[in-house]
């Protein structure tokens, strides 16, 4: 008899173990996988890739490459994105994202990858940044200078 009264508090135990488990900790920001730096990040890196290593020369030469067909094609299939220049300005500050060009950038970013660009302003003190990997991190203003001393 015991045993059929304890099976209730053990079962109270397990989900009030799985609600204190299930936190955001662990758990990548919703705002930070939907944000448009991490497309730009995951095709920034494709185009080094497929170009022996170099970054693009110019956001002319970027934009190129991603309105190339097949390029354009995954942009809209794995992330539903249409329109480049869209893409390419953050909807949190309304100012086109910072990218490097021209050379990889000497600043390490999320995951200890080379950072490849960043929101010029952000949101409430705290800026997104993207590396070449593809991970994306909200930071605050602290932690922003740490990975970009060199902005403005």
């Amino acid at each position: 008899m015991q045993v059929i009264n304890c099976v209730p508090g053990a079962i109270a135990l397990v989900f009030l173990g799985v609600a204190v488990g299930c936190g955001d900790k662990g758990r990548p920001n919703q705002a930070q996988e939907e944000s448009p730096l991490k497309p730009i990040a995951k095709f920034y890196g494709e185009y080094i890739s497929q170009h022996q290593g170099r970054p693009p020369a110019g956001e002319a030469e970027f934009r190129a490459f991603l309105k190339d067909a097949k390029v354009a094609d995954r942009l809209k299939q794995e992330f539903e994105i249409t329109d480049i220049d869209k893409l390419l300005i953050s909807p949190r500050d309304n100012k086109p994202f910072v990218l490097y060009y021209g050379a990889r950038s000497k600043n390490i970013g999320p995951g200890g990858a080379p950072l490849v660009g960043y929101e010029q302003a952000g949101l409430e003190g705290k800026r997104f940044v993207a590396s070449a990997l593809g991970a994306v991190a909200e930071v605050d203003e602290a932690e922003f200078r740490k990975m970009v001393p060199d902005a403005k």
